[in-house]
């Protein structure tokens, strides 16, 4: 059974109460019952093994029977700037990127994207990859949720990362760094952000503004990879790399 995430709030002392959605997913999707044990935890806190002792309606109560500190963090504290790319594809990546171990997904608007959210759209479209991200924390017991923020353009996302330690940018180019050799032999840093464009890749314009702002440009090689593959392959290799994957 993965993790299932609560608030502060819901801890007091040696009992958890869980209460809606959250309770109503266990109680009547999962079918919980008194005397089972489960995972709870805080998003980038403690995880608890709780043993149910009540099911309400709309309310789960649990006995902690041990806890486990987080451990310290073996990846560095990535964050995504994914181009955004149709809905279910969209979706996919978010989820595969969570069990991959990103902090932050900030969805980009860049100069060839085909997707355009409308202002009024913007707030359920987060919710609902925030959602996404949360799901699959917990299935993947993840130690946190990462932040899925609203929509941001290219220019806008490499200004916010300027204190970032390592900065990179997904480029076609033959003449680009392999990913992996930037990786390789060297020290870990504390904080990455690390690019990906759309289908049609970033405009020479945008890459040239994240150059400006401290950006390297790396390549996955040979191949064009669409934007979700791209997504999965280079947090792969970083796992493989600096984290404990592989």
């Amino acid at each position: 059974m993965p993790v299932f995430f609560i608030d502060p709030e819901s801890l007091q002392n040696d009992v958890i109460a869980v209460k809606s959605p959250l309770a109503h997913h266990l109680i009547e999707s999962l079918r919980v019952q008194p005397g089972e044990e489960i995972w709870v935890g805080v998003s980038g806190g403690a995880r608890f093994r709780a043993r149910v002792v009540r099911v309400e309606p709309d309310r789960l109560t649990a006995h902690i029977l041990f806890s486990c500190n987080r451990p310290s963090p073996v990846l560095p504290a990535i964050t995504l700037g994914i181009a955004m790319i149709k809905t279910e594809h969209m979706d996919w990546a978010i989820q595969k990127a969570t069990e991959l171990g990103v902090t932050r997904l900030v969805p980009l608007t860049t100069m060839r994207s085909v997707i355009r959210i409308p202002a009024e759209r913007i707030p359920h479209r987060t919710s609902r990859w925030q959602a996404i991200a949360r799901e699959a924390a917990q299935q993947s017991m993840c130690w946190e949720i990462p932040d899925v923020t609203v929509p941001a353009s290219l220019p806008e996302w490499c200004e916010r990362e300027k204190e970032t330690a390592s900065r990179w940018l997904l480029w076609e180019s033959p003449r680009a760094t392999r990913l992996a050799e930037s990786l390789r032999g060297k020290p870990k840093p504390e904080s990455i952000a690390i690019g990906i464009g759309p289908e049609g890749g970033f405009d020479i314009q945008e890459v040239t503004t994240a150059e400006h702002h401290g950006f390297e440009k790396i390549s996955l090689g040979p191949r064009i990879l669409r934007t979700e593959s791209a997504v999965l392959t280079a947090l792969a290799i970083i796992q493989y790399e600096w984290g404990d994957i592989g």
